[in-house]
């Protein structure tokens, strides 16, 4: 009975060692991609007290590495800022959320915005930015 779970562990262990490496390595990436990301466009709610800004990743090149990471991450994402420049919500780190570059976020409302996602819309509820 000793062994089963000795082998569980080693297996457990094998899969980590194996899996771990390209996990990381790709959160490496794409924290390099948002950095060096470009924006694509700025639209402003009514009251002109918050932003939400689309934003493309880039690695720069087209090198084995950016094939990587394109085959794992979304065409856009998306950050809303306040009129002081303060971030309030992003989409970047919403990993298993695919958003669209295709058509721009939009304000639902003062303090409501969607954006696209391979999936239909997305969005945030944001009572920070309602009028002043």
């Amino acid at each position: 009975m000793g062994a089963r779970p000795l082998r569980f562990v080693l297996g457990g262990g094998l899969l980590l060692l194996l899996v771990a490496p390209p996990v990381g390595y790709y959160l490496y990436l794409k924290r390099v991609a948002a950095q060096r990301a470009e924006v694509l466009g700025v639209d402003w709610n009514p009251s002109r007290t918050c932003s939400i800004t689309t934003y493309v990743p880039s690695l720069g090149e087209n090198s084995a590495s950016s094939r990587f990471f394109r085959l794992f991450s979304s065409r856009a994402f998306f950050r809303v800022h306040d009129a002081q420049g303060r971030l309030l919500r992003s989409s970047e780190w919403l990993l298993l959320q695919n958003e669209a570059d295709d058509e721009p976020p939009r304000w639902v409302s003062e303090g409501q915005v969607v954006y696209p996602t391979s999936q239909g819309y997305e969005g945030w509820a944001l009572p920070e930015c309602g009028p002043e």
